[in-house]
């Protein structure tokens, strides 16, 4: 753990987020070999075993250091729900299967279906779908009963999930999950449910027993959104983090929601200090025709590609660190 926090501690650390609610082992074990081969050091995964076990396959394979993260949430996460289409109502626009992110919606028997494994829950379909014929099923299951199987399994991270108005569900999460797990832990918030007050005053409330920047703070901008590689899309982040700094809390910050090649810029250029950034959808869309090809491990083109785009996202976010 010492070698994380030093990673942390001296601004080097570049966290890929494959999904809190990705569960496709296939494509995680790929994702993880690409980045770990490229300057990427944390790779943060849902807090399932066989999961966990992908990731750590993909380490193996680069035969680089990195280090697993899992996360965890409060029930109104929307990383734990799963979309479901009613097929009565279902119309066939493909609207949803166009605008799925992360392939988790196909046709099968003249029927759109979706993959549970592949959903990350961002609710685009549900958003775009004009016949209602969506729903989420949440899938939560407490952070406590999570993380049990996964104590000996030498995880080296935990991120509670914790975006919500509902403060006295996460105070009573956060203490369990601290009563299990000893290690490296870190926050993720948005400014969606909470005015910035509320913000600083559940964070002072997380951290008062914790010794000074032992707790990474992920300040999540936009969830989801890292599509567009441009400013406007990671300023959400940015100025998540210029509110912490502003108070002065003994927090590592991670930018994350909304990242992309110019987050760890854009805070340099506006003096925001930052320990990292944390990257989901934007550095898994620019591998994912190479990852994508069945025959990705066996054919060394495919990875030194994907690895070489990847690597170049690094060297500009580790450039703007420094």
């Amino acid at each position: 753990m010492e070698l994380l926090k030093d990673l942390i501690k001296n601004k080097k650390c570049l966290k890929l987020i494959c999904g809190a609610g990705n569960e496709n082992v296939n494509e995680i074990e790929k994702l993880v070999y690409v980045f770990s081969k490229s300057g990427f050091n944390v790779f943060d995964v849902c807090a399932k075993l066989d999961v966990v076990n992908a990731a750590k396959n993909g380490l193996r394979r680069s035969c680089c250091e990195g280090y697993i993260c899992v996360s965890v949430g409060i029930q109104s996460d929307i990383h734990v729900s799963k979309a479901v289409i009613n097929k009565q109502k279902c119309n066939m626009c493909f609207k949803c299967y166009d605008v799925c992110p992360h392939n988790a919606i196909f046709e099968e028997d003249n029927k759109l279906m979706t993959d549970e494994k592949n959903c990350l829950g961002c609710m685009r379909c549900l958003e775009i779908c004009d016949k209602k014929a969506i729903i989420f099923e949440n899938k939560y299951k407490a952070p406590y009963t999570m993380l049990l199987p996964l104590i000996s399994e030498n995880i080296d991270y935990v991120e509670f999930h914790c975006s919500s108005d509902k403060k006295d569900e996460i105070i009573e999460n956060w203490h369990n999950i601290k009563s299990i797990y000893h290690g490296m832990l870190g926050i993720c918030l948005d400014r969606s449910k909470l005015g910035d007050d509320s913000i600083i005053n559940l964070l002072k409330e997380m951290i008062k027993d914790n010794e000074d920047y032992s707790i990474v703070l992920q300040t999540d901008g936009r969830p989801m959104s890292g599509n567009n590689d441009d400013y406007k899309s990671t300023l959400q982040t940015v100025a998540f983090a210029e509110l912490i700094r502003n108070e002065n809390l003994p927090v590592n910050i991670l930018l994350s929601g909304g990242t992309n090649s110019k987050s760890t810029q854009l805070a340099k250029e506006t003096g925001i200090e930052v320990n990292g950034a944390a990257l989901g959808s934007y550095a898994r869309k620019l591998v994912e025709e190479y990852i994508n090809n069945d025959n990705f491990f066996e054919d060394e083109n495919l990875q030194n590609t994907a690895i070489n785009k990847a690597k170049e996202l690094a060297d500009n976010l580790l450039k703007y660190l420094n």
